[in-house]
């Protein structure tokens, strides 16, 4: 089964068994009880983000190329949390490579501008050379050359994770924006998730894309975050497909937090 396949029958059945769970939004910070304006995507659930999230990590230890994570980061992040627009760099040679998006009806869609693209590499740059540290963007430490360009399209407000490498260095980085704030939750799980990006992108500048052992650790660090902000993370888990070779661990966090047979 493919990871389109096995994204669309989770979220199917996520969709059913969660349906009545709307407190189990892992963005705690956001008011899940009161719905969406018309024309924008609904919330994820708590269930269906954190699928979302392992296929997320999946997939970057399936890809061949650099730009291949580039763009699960930027046209997939919707399916785990909200955001109305994403920058995404990841360094390549001398300079970076760029994809952003925004969000179009119900899903984040990749945008191609010429003149967007110079903005966000001299923005990545800027992050990169200063060493920004992850969290939400202080957009006043902004040089004035790029904070007044900043696009109509995108919100002021944002959260930066940097892909950290094995060891020292940064791989890259991504952007998350929009105006609601941010749950503890979500930041947490970001920087794990983007620890797991910097991990396969390292792999693939090392040419062992094919030899990519998992990022099991970092996987059970998501899982263990879910486990202490949500009391369904795990049994989530029950419905969602998974590999065989999780299901060992997946059950000793179960016995640890007091949720095994």
């Amino acid at each position: 089964m493919s990871a389109t396949e096995t994204k669309d029958m989770t979220d199917t059945i996520l969709q059913n068994q969660l349906a009545s769970h709307p407190d189990s939004d892992l963005d705690t910070n956001l008011d899940s009880s009161i719905p969406p304006q018309s024309g924008q995507a609904a919330f994820p659930t708590g269930g269906r983000a954190l699928a979302n999230l392992l296929l997320m990590e999946h997939d970057f230890r399936r890809a061949r190329y650099k730009r291949e994570i580039a763009n699960i980061l930027a046209t997939r992040l919707d399916g785990f949390t909200h955001c109305d627009g994403v920058i995404v760099w990841v360094k390549k040679n001398k300079g970076s490579d760029v994809i952003m998006s925004r969000l179009e009806g119900s899903q984040l869609k990749t945008i191609k501008d010429k003149n967007l693209e110079k903005w966000a590499k001299k923005l990545s740059s800027w992050m990169d050379k200063t060493n920004a540290p992850a969290g939400e963007l202080d957009t006043e430490t902004i040089p004035a050359k790029i904070f007044d360009l900043w696009p109509d399209i995108f919100p002021l407000e944002g959260f930066h994770v940097p892909l950290n490498c094995p060891g020292k260095g940064r791989a890259g980085g991504v952007l998350l924006m929009r105006s609601q704030p941010w749950g503890e939750a979500i930041k947490i799980m970001l920087q794990k998730l983007g620890e797991a990006a910097g991990y396969s992108l390292k792999a693939l500048e090392l040419g062992i894309y094919n030899k990519t052992a998992s990022n099991l650790p970092l996987l059970l660090g998501l899982l263990g975050v879910a486990t202490l902000l949500s009391g369904t993370a795990l049994t989530v888990m029950d419905i969602i497909p998974t590999p065989d070779y999780l299901q060992p661990a997946i059950h000793l966090l179960k016995d640890l937090t007091g949720l095994g047979i």
